[in-house]
């Protein structure tokens, strides 16, 4: 008789960008202050419950955490990973290589070598019978498994819904054009999946900043329309795809007849400081009334991560209702905001 499936532990861990730990560890020193750091390497930070222990379905809401596991210790081997899977009742599997640097850090030999650790491992665990094929569905226990060459797996597990992470690590399973005019491309194709923005085919986005193209190029294979602004050139074949039209001036050269009425959104990918980007939308809501924003906001220092928390404030004082911020693999010294109005009646 197989056990009752087990909901909870006295440790957590969770994945970030490499290089944003000590961030994580503020925010969730003011989310989460019964969670004390414990053992971590980069990429991965783990916590030690000091009032409660650590919930399956828990997902503390921290902008640098990428996905959250309850967790079950460290594992040398598949036979270990076997025993706990078995004690917490876990019937699906996420396996994943931890990220041991930040995007396009990392040279590629070493990059590959994780990931064929990692999918071998996975062959190893699925071999066994122990696992269900195919992806989770709301209330299955998952089994979340880091590995690293030479290093202990990490091991945990979340109860699945449709707010966790869909895939393992919390990566996004999408093909990468070879001939992409930037790297705004993967940052607009992930933050349009994980913030689900209730964006709508033929709508027009405003998009500040937007040369050389490679966010024009994800909202356009997103269906929608881009009026893009940015005094550097655009990529010629980014302003031969349907729908696109540049203007070669800054934000702040804009003037209001220039404004199409239908904006329904605004994005960002500018290379100023978030505050900046703030000030710019403050000054595009005198004359176009979007249904929402989908902002990557770059973090050059300190004092620009310290200013987030009262950024998103203000977006919620500019009538935004729904804020969601993070730091998703694509992202480097950045996150993706994305800010939402209600739907008029």
């Amino acid at each position: 008789m197989n056990p009752p499936p087990r909901l909870d532990a006295p440790f957590a861990f969770c994945l970030c960008q490499p290089g944003s730990e000590r961030w994580l560890k503020a925010e969730i020193e003011q989310l989460r202050p019964d969670l004390r750091p414990s053992f971590q390497r980069p990429g991965l930070v783990s916590w030690k419950c000091t009032k409660t222990p650590f919930r399956a379905d828990e997902a503390p809401a921290a902008i640098f955490a990428r996905m959250w596991a309850a967790s079950l210790g460290p594992a040398r081997d598949v036979e270990t990973v076997l025993r706990l899977a078995g004690e917490v009742g876990a019937t699906r599997l996420f396996v994943c290589a931890r990220d041991q640097a930040p995007p396009m850090d990392l040279p590629p030999a070493m990059e590959a070598a994780a990931e064929a650790d990692a999918a071998r491992i996975e062959a190893a665990l699925r071999a066994t019978g122990r696992f269900v094929a195919g992806a989770p569905v709301k209330g299955d226990l998952v089994l979340d498994v880091v590995t690293s060459p030479d290093e202990p797996m990490m091991v945990g597990f979340h109860t699945h819904h449709h707010n966790r992470h869909a895939n393992p690590g919390g990566r996004f399973v999408y093909d990468v054009p070879e001939d992409l005019p930037s790297r705004a491309w993967r940052k607009m194709v992930e933050g349009l999946a994980w913030s689900r923005a209730p964006i709508q085919k033929g709508e027009l986005v405003l998009e500040i900043g937007a040369a050389p193209g490679g966010g024009t190029r994800a909202l356009v294979e997103h269906g929608l329309r881009v009026l893009a602004v940015d005094p550097q050139d655009m990529h010629p074949d980014v302003l031969a795809l349907p729908g696109v039209e540049w203007l070669d001036r800054t934000v702040g050269e804009l003037r209001p007849e220039e404004l199409p009425s239908d904006i329904s959104w605004i994005a960002s990918d500018a290379h100023i400081p978030p505050s900046h980007v703030l000030a710019a939308v403050r000054r595009l809501l005198r004359t176009v009334a979007p249904r929402g924003l989908l902002l990557t906001l770059k973090l050059p220092d300190e004092a620009a991560v310290e200013s987030l928390p009262r950024l998103l404030a203000q977006l919620g004082e500019l009538g935004f209702t729904t804020i969601l911020a993070r730091q998703l693999p694509a992202n480097r010294r950045d996150v993706f905001v994305y800010a939402g109005r209600k739907a008029k009646r």
